[in-house]
């Protein structure tokens, strides 16, 4: 289990620092900043998504909670962290939304029982 949690953690890590990193939706005035803000993104979403597992309820489910909550905590390490701005217009949304889906993905699948 740790393995996998491990795993599900730099996984979506890098994903995120990827996509943080080569768009403009997300402003990061640090490079420190980007990496700091995407592991603190990496492990909320992946304990998050450990703790989903135990719920009885089904796939799908899961997956959109952990999407939900993946946006919430984006946008709280985006509030909480100096240096970040998220954009508000609607790209940068629909940005938000395909990242934490696939953040969501990525932890149903390396977090699977």
């Amino acid at each position: 289990m740790l393995y996998n949690f491990y795993t599900a953690f730099v996984t979506t890590g890098v994903l995120v620092f990827i996509a943080i990193y080569n768009t403009s939706f997300i402003n990061v005035v640090t490079l420190g900043g980007t990496v700091l803000g995407s592991a603190v993104i990496a492990f909320g979403t992946a304990l998050l998504a450990v703790l989903l597992q135990k719920l009885p309820s089904g796939r799908v489910l899961r997956c959109v909670l952990d999407g939900i909550g993946c946006g919430c905590i984006t946008g709280g390490t985006a509030a909480f962290l100096p240096g970040w701005r998220i954009s508000s217009d609607v790209p940068a949304l629909l940005f938000l939304l395909v990242l934490c889906a696939f953040v969501a993905l990525i932890n149903e699948y390396t977090l699977k029982t």
